[in-house]
């Protein structure tokens, strides 16, 4: 299932970041110590504007299959790797995060899918594979 840049996904991550920028920007602390946070949550938006939403960086989610449990992922540069579906990966009518556990990692890798990023037959498909995964 290719996926393809979400709008959707785009003004939820911009709706976060700005309240969250909004909130230290009320907070009663020194100027410098704002500036530096709010710059930190722009960089932060970038960096997921570009990496998941776009799909420009090189270890972006292009392509995902699911196969018994397993999930085989195609990143931007070409590679691909096969993981594990975490218990823990989250699946709604709204969006999915999946949650998947790689051979040479300890902690997990999270990644949000929006309706908007597949096909409708596509996204409802995967739905029910994970669930029933």
């Amino acid at each position: 299932m290719a996926i393809k840049p979400s709008p959707r996904f785009a003004l939820w991550l911009l709706c976060m970041h700005t309240l969250g920028a909004l909130v230290v920007y009320a907070t009663v602390m020194p100027l410098a110590v704002r500036v530096t946070i709010i710059t930190l949550f722009a960089a932060s938006l970038l960096y997921h504007l570009l990496r998941d939403v776009f799909l420009l960086l090189s270890d972006s989610w292009c392509d995902v299959s699911l196969d018994r449990g397993f999930v085989q992922v195609v990143v931007r540069d070409g590679s691909s790797f096969r993981a594990q579906v975490a218990d823990t990966t989250i699946v709604s009518p709204y969006l999915i995060v999946f949650r998947v556990k790689l051979d040479e990692l300890r902690w997990l890798v999270s990644r949000a899918i929006f309706p908007d990023a597949l096909e409708a037959d596509e996204f409802r498909q995967l739905c029910v594979d994970l669930r029933f995964t």
